[in-house]
């Protein structure tokens, strides 16, 4: 072929072939197919070094640009806290949540307050959740309640609204923060667990003991690269575990608090 012409011919592929993402944000803009497919052409060693070369900052950058592309989800998550000194039961919840404006919905499926109903509407009540107990506790109807007020919070130590995947991120965002004035914490990579998820432990410095998390493992999903499994602990040892599935984008959630 005329060199004159391979030169214009190679600059033109060059500009319209897309490289491959190479870092976590880039990953997380891709739409959802395409972003699947990429993983899917990674081998697990490949797919582990993008994660281990990813700053705690880089990780949680890339669950924000995810989160954010997800628009209205629903999941559900197992969830597990030691609350006012005693650690809970799990409970298996079904969540939905609507970024913006910023409404979620559960129900909870097993474990203590299984029938429970919640829905939050930051555009109906910015304070205030609507509630619906199962059995003989339901009689009396959905009732409002302040979501940072006793009733609302005697299983958990988070508002309804932290369940976000924005939230999350946001809350070990500000934990690192903070564990960076005090030392940083301490990573260890553990690379791929058996759901296909890449796992990180960090550990906070001995001057850390204050903080929300002494020791923090979270797992990601690839796909999603959202943190989808969290440990926490505190200086008192476990105090929160969540472990997210079946993360999928909806369009037909009700948010409605009359629909309780």
């Amino acid at each position: 072929m005329n060199p004159t012409l391979l030169t214009p011919l190679l600059a033109g592929l060059l500009m319209t072939t897309p490289a491959p993402s190479s870092d976590l944000p880039s990953l997380a803009r891709l739409p959802m197919a395409e972003r699947r497919a990429h993983v899917k052409t990674l081998s697990k060693e490949a797919l582990a070094e993008l994660f281990a070369a990813a700053s705690p900052k880089t990780l949680l950058e890339a669950g924000k640009v995810s989160a954010a592309q997800l628009g209205t989800y629903e999941t559900r998550v197992v969830k597990r806290e030691r609350v006012s000194g005693e650690l809970h039961k799990p409970q298996t919840i079904k969540l939905a949540v609507r970024q913006s404006p910023r409404a979620l919905r559960l129900e909870v499926l097993e474990g203590p307050a299984k029938g429970r109903k919640v829905i939050y509407d930051s555009s109906v009540k910015k304070n205030e959740i609507r509630a619906r107990e199962a059995g003989v506790l339901g009689l009396a109807g959905a009732v409002w309640v302040d979501m940072n007020g006793g009733l609302a919070r005697r299983d958990t130590n988070h508002p309804i609204t932290d369940f976000a995947f924005t939230s999350i991120i946001g809350i070990l965002e500000d934990c690192f923060a903070k564990g960076e004035a005090v030392g940083g914490y301490a990573r260890k990579d553990e690379g791929i667990d058996a759901a296909g998820r890449y796992c990180v432990t960090f550990t906070a410095p001995p001057g850390g003991q204050h903080l929300y998390a002494t020791r923090a493992r979270i797992c990601m999903d690839p796909v999603l690269a959202l943190p989808v499994a969290l440990e926490i602990d505190d200086a008192r040892g476990a105090l929160e575990r969540f472990d997210f599935t079946d993360v999928q984008p909806v369009s037909n959630a009700d948010f409605s608090p009359s629909s309780l």
